[in-house]
């Protein structure tokens, strides 16, 4: 005699595990649209009315300072508004 649980999953189990890729698979896709949507934001933060210095968009973005440069020009010129 077959439990309850098997008698589920075995009812179940390509429901559950269609769900299951398609989750994985979304957060694969979404990952590096979120990094970008960061970058975006950080720059734009960057440019609107001084709401972040350079110094903290260098260390968000983790980028590494530049003798002779500005970290306000340096983190601007990663990703430029249109």
């Amino acid at each position: 005699m077959e439990s309850k649980f098997y008698q589920w999953w075995k009812n179940h189990r390509k429901l559950i595990t269609l769900g299951l890729f398609l989750s994985i698979f979304a957060f694969y896709v979404r990952t590096p649209f979120d990094k970008e949507a960061q970058v975006k934001d950080t720059c734009a933060k960057l440019n609107s009315s001084y709401q972040i210095t350079g110094d903290e968009a260098m260390k968000k973005l983790n980028l590494k300072e530049i003798k002779n440069y500005n970290n306000r020009e340096l983190a601007n010129f990663l990703f430029p508004l249109n």
